[in-house]
């Protein structure tokens, strides 16, 4: 499950619980660091001891008989291929997020000179990057699927002609909060002691 997560984690970053982030980077680190920069091998590897092996997207066909006997790989053999092409999609993102984070504005010609790619490439990887980081949230609704499309990304940015503007969206943690709810439970252990008689 591990496994799983540290994929997640690279192709979407976001902020968790810090003991489970020590978990994956005590256990899992050189897959984590090897995962960042960018080597297939190690996606593969990692999805394919992690992945359920018998799930098929489509019956099985039992009039067509396999010589060699590996159709019980078929549905490990399709959810790799389709999970690998989408970290092909996704394989320049972490790089893309990186620049961005250190600009407020940037131009398409200066990124791609960066990335060593052409300029329509590299607004393919922008629109790509867009799409991949929007998750549907759930809003207060009757329905569990209600829901509307947030971005999932601490850096966000708009591409007016050829000028990305970035905008960090990253919010500040509130310690304020934890520190109020400590407080308060402390005030009432206090008080159940002192209620006590001895």
């Amino acid at each position: 499950m591990y496994t799983l997560l540290t994929i997640c984690l690279v192709l979407h970053p976001q902020r968790i619980d810090e003991s489970v982030l020590t978990t994956i980077k005590d256990n899992y680190g050189e897959k984590l660091h090897n995962m960042q920069r960018g080597d297939l091998s190690e996606f593969e590897a990692c999805f394919s001891f992690a992945c359920p092996k018998f799930l098929s997207p489509v019956p099985p066909s039992y009039d067509i008989q396999n010589k060699d006997g590996t159709s019980y790989r078929e549905p490990f053999v399709a959810q790799l291929k389709v999970f690998m092409d989408e970290v092909r999609q996704q394989i320049m993102l972490p790089t893309i997020r990186s620049y961005l984070k250190l600009y407020k504005t940037m131009s398409i010609a200066k990124l791609a000179t960066f990335l060593d790619r052409k300029e329509d490439a590299v607004v393919n990887y922008l629109l790509c990057f867009k799409h991949k980081m929007k998750n549907m949230v759930w809003i207060k609704g009757t329905s569990g699927l209600e829901g509307e499309f947030q971005s999932g990304s601490e850096v966000d940015f708009f591409i007016d002609k050829d000028m990305i503007h970035i905008a960090d969206t990253k919010v500040a943690i509130r310690y304020g909060d934890f520190f109020i709810r400590q407080i308060h439970k402390f005030d009432e252990l206090h008080r159940s002691i002192r209620a006590l008689q001895i």
